[in-house]
């Protein structure tokens, strides 16, 4: 792990791992506490050698120092050792080892994303501390039990239970800016941005105007004209007079213009209002900002763009799904050391049986010509091979290499028992009332804010709303819904006393009519649960797993894992919460002393926007049931 820390797999948004909030406290013991007091001692000098000066890196070394306490802790139980500065090889190991099955215990026992992530994160935290001391000159033993000291560590890293297919090569940063900034992705999406400006008008539905287009798509390099009328003309990209112009009706008649817009915006680049287009709030960084704040929106930009340009498939259509696989997997085999040859994925289809060569020949055609396209951005290259360039392998693996994105695919089975339970949906199980393992996650939450939660398929919406409360912090002033089949979907909330609806549009369902699992029947079904629709926290809603009745294994509902500080009430939404969080934890802004007074903090506190501890959660849970 490197002074930057965390995860080097993830961009923007996604940070590190769960860290201290996500795995269960070390043995409160007097080695426990020697070795928080041998820590604590070591922190301003850790806080200094970590910080790298981007934002939030302080936080994250104190989420690693946690980590590194409770490690230390056991170590000091198991081998009465006096010094956190002179480990010693096997006690170690049997400390860490320790600490990484609390981490899998608190994620629920099972071996999935969470549990793994966290387990690389007290690998990580361990790495670093030792890395510390070492270039701090703080190492106390000797150089050979140095070295046996890293070679444990780095046996432990190789065999963390390897949950991805992708090994991310660690790049310098000068090197990686480089190679994002000279992309022709990037290059385009520069040239957008300054067309922007300070703001372009936008239709009601957020497209751009017609006699906008024709800029607009200049930035990203094809050639268009915006018309009511569209002439006999081919579609940009499509054959005809290279000096023809083709006319379109709209920006969603040239795909890679509404791919980039659609990108900036998931990027929070742009911001998309009722009348115009507007940057957003520190999309400067993009374009000039100092280079480990520019690499970070680069990269989470054509994180972006990727996973709008091949997951972004519309489900009703059973051969978009199939394209989409094709190029995520050969996405995913050309950022290995062992990259797929462009001539045997042509063949591919002439392995598939008699009746189905002809759609797998037309199928995979459209999936090479796709990722010709990404090609021709710079984000691979195609000659005897298909290959992903070393720095933009990182992208790659944060978009496509999980299990849940290829279980969505059709590519999860048989790849471990995690994708296995996410593909296998089916009928719940008879025994009882069946359980739902529930991933909530709130949207636009940067770093990721998420609850993984364990509740009986037989709870009224209602209860799942107090739930989903507890769960996130919220205290209820506000109304709520519960959505099912997205934005045209039927609504599900509170019956009105009056027996009319406040707003327009087809009014909500009484949600104590129905139960979570007549809305979430099966493994993959999702909904989604709105609160407050002034901040409008948006929370997606899926089933991970269905449960046999005897296997909840404890108190329900429960939280089993979980990611993120609970933003306030009456924050303003995601983007007003990562406001007040910069501001609380930076002395130097300038309402740094009003929000800390608002949210009730003391000298010294510190707000963690990663810190969660299932245990507080679960206390609640308990109380309310």
């Amino acid at each position: 792990m490197s002074k930057k820390g965390g995860n080097q797999r993830k961009g923007k948004g996604a940070g590190g791992t769960g860290g201290h909030g996500t795995r269960s406290a070390a043995p409160q013991s007097l080695s426990a506490f020697r070795a928080e007091r041998a820590v604590d001692a070591l922190t301003p000098a850790f806080v200094r050698w970590f910080e790298d000066g981007s934002p939030g890196s302080a936080a994250a070394a104190l989420e690693c120092l946690a980590e590194i306490k409770a490690v230390t802790g056991r170590y000091m139980e198991r081998t009465a050792a006096a010094d956190v500065t002179n480990l010693e090889p096997a006690g170690l190991l049997e400390a860490v080892s320790e600490e990484i099955l609390a981490t899998i215990d608190a994620a629920g026992g099972a071996a999935g994303v969470g549990a793994m992530e966290s387990t690389k994160f007290v690998l990580d935290a361990v790495h670093a501390f030792v890395e510390f001391l070492v270039e701090t000159g703080s190492w106390s033993g000797s150089a050979d039990q140095l070295a046996e000291v890293l070679e444990v560590v780095a046996a432990a890293a190789e065999d963390d239970g390897g949950w991805g297919y992708v090994d991310v090569p660690d790049i310098p940063e000068r090197q990686a800016l480089d190679a994002f900034s000279n992309l022709p992705l990037v290059q385009r999406a520069t040239a957008l941005l300054q067309w922007v400006g300070e703001g372009k008008p936008v239709t009601g539905t957020g497209a751009l105007r017609l006699r906008d287009l024709e800029a607009a798509a200049a930035c990203v390099g094809v050639t268009v004209r915006g018309a009511s009328k569209r002439s006999e003309s081919p579609l940009p990209g499509g054959s005809g007079s290279p000096d023809h112009v083709p006319t379109v009706r709209s920006m969603y008649e040239v795909p890679l213009l509404a791919r980039m817009w659609a990108a900036l915006e998931a990027a929070e680049l742009i911001e998309i209002t009722t009348t115009k287009v507007v940057p957003f709030e520190g999309s400067e960084a993009f374009l000039s900002g100092r280079p480990s704040e520019q690499l970070e929106d680069l990269v989470f930009f054509v994180d972006r763009f990727l996973a709008t340009a091949v997951l972004d498939y519309d489900p009703a259509q059973p051969w978009e799904r199939t394209v989409s696989g094709l190029q995520a997997s050969i996405l995913l085999a050309a950022a290995t050391a062992d990259p797929p040859e462009r001539k045997r994925v042509l063949a591919a289809p002439d392995h598939a049986p008699a009746a189905e060569k002809a759609m797998a020949r037309v199928l995979t055609g459209v999936a090479v010509s796709r990722l010709e396209e990404l090609a021709e951005l710079g984000l691979l290259t195609i000659d005897t091979h298909f290959r992903v360039p070393p720095a933009l392998i990182r992208c790659v693996a944060n978009v496509f290499d999980d299990h849940r994105v290829l279980a969505d695919l059709g590519l999860g089975e048989g790849r471990d028992e995690a994708s296995v339970e996410l593909t296998a949906a089916g009928p719940a199980p008879q025994a009882g009332t069946p359980i739902l393992k529930l991933k909530i996650m709130l949207d636009d939450s940067k770093p990721p804010i998420w609850r993984r939660v364990l509740v009986p398929a037989g709870m009224p919406l209602p209860q799942l709303h107090e739930v989903i409360q507890a769960l996130f912090g919220w205290l209820g002033y506000h109304l709520h819904e519960f959505r099912v089949g997205g934005f045209d979907g039927p609504a599900y909330a509170p019956a009105d006393p009056d027996g009319e609806d406040d707003f327009f549009g087809e009014p909500s369902r009484d949600e104590s009519t129905v139960t979570a699992g007549d809305l979430l029947p099966a493994v993959g079904s999702t909904m989604s649960y709105t609160y407050d629709f002034g901040d409008n926290w948006v929370h997606a809603i899926k089933v991970e797993k269905i449960l046999a009745a005897d296997d909840g294994g404890g108190q329900l509902p429960r939280c089993t894992a979980g990611r993120g500080a609970a933003p306030a009430e009456d924050s303003g939404g995601t983007w007003g919460w990562a406001s007040i969080v910069q501001a609380v934890n930076d002395p130097g802004h300038e309402q740094h002393l009003e929000y800390r007074e608002w949210l009730g903090m003391l000298p010294g506190d510190t707000l963690d926007p990663r810190a969660f501890n299932p245990d507080d959660v679960n206390g609640t849970l308990a109380d309310l049931y």
